[in-house]
């Protein structure tokens, strides 16, 4: 069996409704890769505004979102479109996390459907009662500075609604390729490290072991939302399979995302291995990761025999970190002008297409001239310009304000006030 592989045989708590949940084309691709590998007792759902991309989708549930607003197409990439989308269809998409105890969420960020969709299903999911994990990727350099920045607001809006926030890099996966390594296989390894992650705490919840790590450990471990997630996977086999996991579990690529910081408020650790895996193993593989990856806070733990792992250990780490975290308010999206299938730039497009918008909303402008609008912009901007050409910072007199200083006493040298700016009392002034 490959080290990615978990069987799913037996469930500890067989009450425990769990349900994966991809959003847009990224999300369902890493879905619909998933129920190829027929998991027992894992319920899919893939939700999309692209009707093609759904239709192809081998996974039975299938959640179409936003037609009346991208006409069964994609939303472009644009994340307000997403965001319409999944708040038109509100109750569709919470009937799909309706009555699950854990939901999956995994999405491709960057994009329209993807970045504007998820947060809502997310907050659904939440507002069911589920826990709420999800696993996301990240835009490559090349997709360009638009993609990134939707990708960073998209994922701090999840770390507000979800409990575990994932993210995977898909730069990091190409890196770590070789030259020969296309951009469709680095997508196929980050669905596979997915795949691996949703097996990995998936597990942890189907098997019985020497230590149980049960659901409501793993929802008393990620009851606070708004922070930042630890998770990594290693393998290890022969004489040294526990420090050989470690190793391997140090070099996961979702432990290597640029803001992370490899320490945990709260940290769960699970420990599989075959029917050799002795104490002194466990032990010795709990010692290290804690030490490496654990504050002097919470540390959760199950340790788990599988038969087919002979000579195998795997190790899986999640943790939550900045647990005091502000809670992400999303900006009202500006209102988007409606997709069709002419090109946005087509001057000739009807501007009745603001008619069919939600009536919360103002009514979208016709498409026009991306130019026109900029110059029309700067103009204006210029017309209104002031004719100061300068900074004012206000004078030197000993009355002006001194906002929380006014109460102490001026430092004064020789005559001159020392809190007053060196280029105030020289009378410099500033060009703009």
């Amino acid at each position: 069996m490959k080290h990615n592989e978990l069987p799913l045989e037996a469930m500890a708590d067989p009450d425990v409704a769990i349900k994966l949940v991809g959003v847009g084309g990224g999300g369902s691709n890493a879905v619909d890769r998933l129920k190829m590998e027929n998991l027992e007792r894992l319920q899919l759902a893939v939700v999309n505004t692209d009707a093609k991309a759904l239709a192809s989708s081998p996974v039975q549930d299938k959640i179409l979102i936003g037609t009346g607003i991208t006409r069964g197409l994609s939303a472009g990439g644009d994340p307000a479109l997403g965001y319409q989308a999944a708040t038109a269809d509100r109750e569709k998409l919470a009937a799909v996390v309706r009555d699950a105890d854990l939901i999956f969420l995994v999405a491709g960020l960057g994009g329209g459907t993807g970045s504007g969709a998820t947060p809502v299903v997310a907050e659904l999911a939440r507002e069911a009662g589920a826990l709420v994990i999800a696993f996301v990727t990240m835009p490559f350099s090349f997709e360009g500075g638009r993609r990134r920045k939707q990708a960073e607001e998209a994922l701090q809006e999840l770390r507000a609604a979800c409990h575990a926030v994932i993210p995977l890099s898909n730069d990091l996966l190409l890196q770590q390729g070789t030259e020969q390594t296309s951009v469709l296989d680095a997508f196929a390894r980050a669905d596979e490290w997915i795949g691996r992650g949703v097996k990995s705490i998936w597990g942890m919840l189907a098997r019985t072991g020497l230590i149980n790590l049960d659901f409501q450990a793993l929802r008393t471990a990620f009851q606070t939302r708004g922070g930042k997630t630890l998770f990594g996977l290693g393998v290890g086999e022969g004489e040294n399979a526990a420090q050989a996991a470690f190793e391997d579990l140090k070099n996961c690529p979702l432990l290597a995302t640029p803001e992370f910081a490899r320490k945990a408020d709260r940290l769960m650790v699970n420990i599989t291995g075959g029917p050799d895996l002795s104490l002194t193993k466990v032990n010795e593989l709990m010692t290290a990761v804690t030490e490496e990856f654990g504050r002097e806070a919470h540390v959760i733990m199950g340790a788990v025999i599988d038969e087919s792992l002979h000579g195998k250990v795997e190790v899986c780490v999640m943790g939550a970190t900045d647990l005091g975290g502000r809670t992400f308010t999303r900006a009202k999206p500006l209102t988007p002008t409606r997709r069709t299938d002419k090109s946005p730039t087509d001057a000739s497009e009807p501007a009745d297409e603001a008619a069919a918008a939600p009536a919360s909303e103002a009514p979208a402008k016709p498409a026009g001239s991306t130019a026109k609008a900029k110059a029309a912009t700067a103009a204006a901007a210029a017309a209104n310009k002031p004719l100061q050409e300068e900074f004012g910072f206000g004078g030197t007199e000993p009355a002006a304000s001194r906002g929380s200083f006014d109460k102490s006493d001026r430092n004064l040298f020789e005559g001159q006030d020392l809190d007053v700016p060196t280029y105030l009392r020289r009378g410099i002034k500033v060009p703009v």
